[in-house]
């Protein structure tokens, strides 16, 4: 378990590839979840695919365009 408190992050107009399907991944630990994550206007695409997004123990907010779609 971590006892990194990671809190209050902005992930803003960020358009890219990526190299695997899954383009977006949080994972935190129970013990120590991470808080206030907020997503906007991002794209990220895989072979010209959709991506998908993978969240444990993430608690945020998703605006704007957000590919792949938020899984908070």
């Amino acid at each position: 378990h971590s006892g990194v408190r990671i809190s209050g992050v902005t992930y803003s107009n960020i358009k890219g590839s990526s190299a695997t399907p899954v383009a977006v991944k949080f994972a935190c630990s129970p013990a120590a979840p991470c808080k206030a994550i907020r997503l906007a206007d991002v794209k990220l695409m895989y072979q010209q695919q959709p991506t998908k997004s993978s969240c444990q123990n993430v608690v945020g907010t998703a605006s704007g365009l957000v590919v792949p779609p938020s899984c908070f």
